[in-house]
């Protein structure tokens, strides 16, 4: 069996071959390792790799899968392989931020149609007395910024777009 998956923007190919029950010889590339597999619970199995013992636990959710390998935790983000190359090549359309709940606008950072880096801050929002940056979810050009400071919001309001 070939599986296709992303570790980042990278394509990792990997075969597997079922050679007994819960036993199977993996090819990462060209190198080759003798797996066991056995499953303690729908999320919780044991892994022997090559004699090296591996104690995974995986949840998963709507968005991502978050992966404990001998108490170390990594989350993995579900993305198709067609967001993936849009990333790459920068051409994720437009893209609206609503509020969750409603609130005031304390302070806009940024103007509308600047450039902004994803992660970057564009405004504060005050929501049950606790003040929120509204951080950018991607990086590009910011539109339909049309809030000023001390404007209030309802629940599933538009604060901005980024294109």
């Amino acid at each position: 069996m070939n599986l296709v998956f992303w570790h980042g923007q990278e394509e990792v190919r990997l075969n597997l071959e079922e050679k007994d029950r819960n036993a199977f010889q993996v090819s990462l590339g060209k190198k080759k390792y003798n797996v066991t597999v056995e499953f303690l619970s729908p999320e919780e199995i044991l892994l022997n790799m090559d004699g090296k013992v591996y104690n995974i636990i995986i949840n998963a959710n709507l968005h991502s899968y978050s992966v404990f390998v001998n108490e170390r935790f990594f989350s993995i983000e579900k993305k198709s392989a067609q967001r993936i190359l849009k990333e790459k090549s920068g051409t994720l359309r437009k893209k609206a931020i609503q509020t969750s709940m409603p609130g005031r606008i304390v302070r806009i950072l940024v103007k509308e149609g600047e450039s902004v880096d994803k992660g970057q801050a564009v405004l504060v929002l005050e929501a049950m007395k606790m003040q929120n940056e509204i951080k950018s979810p991607q990086a590009g050009k910011v539109i339909e910024l049309g809030l000023k400071p001390g404007d209030y919001v309802e629940a599933g309001a538009v604060l901005f777009s980024v294109e």
